[in-house]
């Protein structure tokens, strides 16, 4: 028998990576269904803008985003990565975006999620990030006094035909709502 020489190894190695890329038959778990990422993704916004005291306001968003996944050669796999993002209407003040982070990575350890913190360049942005047991991600990042909150589901199958996510859009936030990152807190303000 000859031995493989690293070309060879290589292509095998390729191929190997390729086969797996292509197979749909991947397990993701209850998170594979499009409708239950988008309730997780909901719910853990909701629950954490819940574990927030005192009271923030709930945020307005708009919709789900996705990005449809590619595999070899640029083919879609027939999965994609949703997500949603919103705003607090709050301003927090400097110093209390470390208050924030804190109550949000205490919610986030009690679900058994894993817990990465940091900040931006010259400490102007800070941010928690989640990853739960679920593989559900979740966000929530303080800069200039706006509060960010990002929730995604990394892998999720397509629907099939028209609008992957549906019926996701919530009205545009009336005139009378405060912009975010602009409502007067007494406490989260000051």
């Amino acid at each position: 028998m000859r031995p493989r020489t690293p070309f060879a190894a290589l292509a095998a190695a390729l191929l190997a990576v390729l086969a797996v890329g292509c197979s749909n038959s991947e397990d993701l778990g209850p998170l594979g269904d499009p409708t239950a990422a988008q309730h997780r993704i909901d719910s853990l916004i909701d629950g954490t803008v819940k574990a927030i005291t005192p009271a923030v306001t709930p945020p307005q968003y708009i919709g789900f985003t996705y990005g449809e996944e590619r595999g070899a050669f640029g083919k879609e796999t027939g999965y994609a990565e949703v997500k949603r993002q919103g705003f607090l209407a709050e301003r927090i003040a400097d110093g209390k975006e470390v208050v924030l982070l804190d109550q949000v990575e205490e919610y986030w350890r009690a679900l058994g999620c894993t817990v990465e913190t940091g900040e931006g360049s010259g400490g102007r942005w800070k941010y928690a990030s989640a990853t739960c047991p679920d593989k559900a991600h979740v966000t929530v990042g303080v800069e200039s006094g706006l509060a960010t909150i990002t929730a995604s589901v990394e892998k999720t199958k397509l629907r099939s035909g028209g609008d992957p996510f549906p019926d996701t859009q919530t009205p545009l936030p009336l005139a009378s709502v405060t912009p975010a990152g602009q409502q007067d807190d007494p406490y989260w303000s000051h």
